[in-house]
């Protein structure tokens, strides 16, 4: 987080989808970067070069999927926010991503426009989680 801003990756290899997000999160001023990628070795490459504090994830991807990325960032970044954002909606999804670490957990086709509220209310917990934690 830059300046009490918040630093966003979206990965999802649909360009209307990526499109789409862009132009709610563009709406939202407390962002400070928002970095996009279409497939996992992507995300992983941006992962590493920035400091990132949430992730929009969605799970069907070529190659690896987002249930794989979701694994390899709460392995290696386990204080970024994660929130799973896709169409495979059944339970087994939802609760295999929420026992895999996610945050949240988007239904694309009715529950897009909650995005900016969320990340919005998530201002307050980025800050707290990403304080850097004081020396014993």
């Amino acid at each position: 987080m830059e300046d009490g801003r918040l630093n966003i990756l979206v990965v999802d290899d649909a360009e209307i989808v990526v499109q789409r997000l862009f132009e709610i999160l563009n709406e939202i001023d407390c962002l400070s970067s928002i970095f996009n990628a279409g497939s996992y070795d992507q995300a992983v490459n941006i992962i590493k070069e920035n400091k990132l504090d949430i992730i929009l994830l969605d799970i069907q991807m070529p190659g690896k999927n987002g249930i794989e990325l979701l694994g390899f960032i709460r392995k290696k970044y386990p204080k970024i926010i994660i929130i799973m954002l896709t169409n495979r909606v059944s339970d087994f999804y939802k609760e295999l991503c929420k026992n895999m670490g996610a945050n949240y957990f988007i239904d694309k086709s009715s529950e897009f426009e909650n995005i900016p509220s969320i990340i919005k209310s998530l201002m307050p917990k980025a800050k707290k989680i990403l304080k850097p934690e004081k020396p014993l």
